[in-house]
């Protein structure tokens, strides 16, 4: 592993400024850092997280935690927090987490704090660990640990507002396409579906599915044994954008036209729903507030600039209307 030593002996500089240049310090010229930045790149330097950790009771490494990999919602987050975390000169670790492996959580690397992502269960189990007392977490998310500083996103109301545009357009047999059960944590888009139905007077109707790796080709599948055994919905709303491209295409080999034969909505907002001869609406959680928002929470933490009292914001999707859930005639 190159050493601070070591660039300093190639440069012919002394150690002491090698270091205030990595370290970002504005005393140094800018000729002075921009040559031992380079010359540490090119003879392949890395930070030792545990000696700055050691030194300055500080890693400048913030973790991520998401539930899974599987979402393209997860990576749009991952995506937009590491590009904050940069800015603010720190790095970050970005780990799946979940119960069944809940030693792992508990990562060794030194971290000055952690961003949880619809991950409420394995927040607490972290705030119960000695852990805890050295580096604060913050949930974010939909899903939300309570006893935490917060950025949650009220995707209850964003569903609601959802079903309201469905059953609001003369769709009567709307379907839910999700995992989530009847005792899961992450339950706010079936909650609203069940009340909006409900107030209808409505029948629901569930279309279940797995978490699993390959979801689009899975649902893919999926929709096309289900209308054959079931008949066709007249509109789904679906728990995730991936899980609505899953279906649209499925709906596409069936011959069955969007949203002529069967209207679609998902959630999350991602890229690959505009994408499409017929766009999906959605709902566009808010990502980069909300990731702006949780990294605020947690460097006012780090730096004890807070109250003991969480912090809470709520945040809410934008439901954006397109061709796919428009009735036609």
């Amino acid at each position: 592993m190159v050493t601070q030593a070591e660039i300093a002996r190639k440069l012919g500089v002394s150690r002491q400024l090698v270091t205030f240049a990595l370290s970002g310090y504005p005393q140094i010229s800018k000729k002075s850092r921009n040559r031992i930045l380079a010359a540490a790149r090119e003879m392949g330097y890395q930070p030792n997280p545990y000696a700055r950790f050691l030194k300055k009771g500080r890693s400048q490494i913030i973790g991520l935690w998401i539930p899974d990999q599987i979402s393209t919602h997860y990576t749009h987050v991952a995506r937009e927090l590491n590009r904050l975390v940069k800015a603010a000169r720190h790095e970050l670790i970005v780990s799946e987490v979940s119960i069944a492996r809940e030693k792992q959580m508990l990562s060794h690397v030194p971290m000055d704090g952690i961003i949880v992502v619809d991950a409420p269960d394995q927040a607490e189990i972290y705030r119960k660990s000695t852990m805890a007392s050295r580096a604060p977490i913050i949930s974010m998310g939909a899903s939300y640990f309570k006893n935490a500083d917060a950025v949650q996103v009220d995707l209850f109301a964003g569903a609601m507002e959802a079903m309201e545009h469905l059953i609001g357009s003369g769709y009567q047999r709307i379907a839910h396409a999700t995992f989530v059960r009847e005792d899961s944590s992450d339950g706010d888009r079936r909650n609203a579906y069940l009340k909006a139905m409900q107030k209808a007077k409505l029948k629901p109707e569930f279309i279940y599915y797995p978490l699993a790796e390959q979801q689009r080709i899975i649902v893919r599948q999926m929709i096309q044994e289900y209308i054959r055994e079931q008949g066709r919905p007249d509109a789904i709303f679906c728990h995730s954008d991936d899980v609505a491209l899953g279906i649209y295409r499925g709906l596409c080999d069936m011959k069955l036209r969007v949203p002529e034969d069967v209207a679609l909505v998902g959630c999350d907002g991602i890229q690959d729903t505009e994408y499409l001869e017929h766009p999906i609406t959605t709902l566009v959680q808010p990502v980069e507030e909300m990731c702006a928002t949780a990294l605020r929470f947690l460097m006012e933490r780090i730096e004890g600039e807070t109250a003991p009292k969480p912090q809470k914001i709520k945040l809410k999707p934008k439901l954006v209307i397109r061709d796919s859930s428009i009735r036609r005639g």
